[in-house]
């Protein structure tokens, strides 16, 4: 039986030190703070700061994920600039006990339709132990996607769904008609958490849940507090990334350039945060 729940993956972000180093101790707690119920974690995506590491760092963070949370919760990022590079990470996923990835299209150089279901069908090809959910973000990839070109990358039996982000999302409820009964669609955009459901998808892969877990689930039926919520804290790592500072103590830097935080924009998500540290104790009672 489907549920009305939607699902919640949390596209985790990638600690840095002051040194900009992977801070191991801020990711395992980062994951440890998400509730039971909702720990399914994305690895190493776009939140994740994924063109800054390198393949032996995003092999660390899927390992480190898969211990912490259990391989069966995590999602490793694939894509990659090469399909080559994408192939690699994705048999080292495998090794760790993973058995889902969400491949990117193409980007930076310009690809066509033909090209991009290329992409998608010869990875599956390769990992058929693996259950692949290609990820389409125009914004970010230069890559559009249209009906007929989603219809054929769905195609494949071992994929099993899809994220939208971006732009992508225009096209959701149009994409959603396409997916077969066993595949997934999702969105990356955390605002339609409340009505995900009625438009035909499984659920949000959210860049602000692992952020503030408790007070997404406490209003994920309240449309207007979760667009306040999201307006505050993303699309932005920057912004994710202060709110873990200040929750936190931790570094929580970042290795890729982002726009400065407006004064009253950090002092607003440091108010945020302490309001949730003075309800966190009635939260445990």
């Amino acid at each position: 039986m489907t549920s009305s729940v939607p699902l919640i993956i949390s596209a985790v972000p990638t600690p840095f030190d002051d040194a900009l180093r992977i801070d191991r101790d801020a990711f395992a707690e980062l994951l440890e703070r998400l509730p039971d119920d909702h720990a399914d974690v994305l690895v190493a995506g776009t939140t994740g700061e994924f063109p800054a590491l390198d393949r032996a760092e995003r092999d660390q963070l899927t390992r480190l994920a898969a211990d912490v949370l259990g391989p069966d919760r995590v999602v490793a990022h694939v894509g990659a600039a090469s399909l080559y590079e994408s192939h690699q990470l994705a048999e080292r996923a495998a090794a760790a006990g993973v058995r889902r990835v969400a491949l990117l299209t193409p980007y930076y150089l310009p690809a066509d339709d033909r090209q991009v279901i290329d992409h998608a069908h010869s990875f599956a090809a390769a990992h058929p132990e693996l259950a692949v959910f290609p990820y389409l973000f125009p914004d970010r990839t230069g890559v559009v996607v249209g009906a007929a070109t989603f219809r054929a990358l769905m195609e494949p039996a071992n994929v099993a769904g899809a994220k939208l982000s971006g732009r992508a999302n225009d096209d959701f409820a149009a994409f959603a008609a396409l997916v077969r009964p066993d595949q997934a669609l999702y969105t990356g955009d955390d605002s339609r958490l409340p009505v995900i459901k009625t438009e035909g998808g499984a659920g949000v892969v959210s860049g602000c849940f692992a952020v503030v877990p408790d007070l997404m689930l406490r209003h994920r039926d309240d449309p207007d507090r979760i667009r306040a919520i999201v307006g505050l804290l993303g699309p932005s790592i920057a912004r994710q990334k202060f709110a873990l500072q200040a929750a936190t103590g931790r570094p929580w830097r970042s290795r890729m350039s982002m726009p400065e935080l407006r004064t009253g924009v950090a002092a607003e998500i440091a108010a945020l945060v302490e309001q949730l540290r003075r309800l966190a104790p009635a939260t445990g009672s």
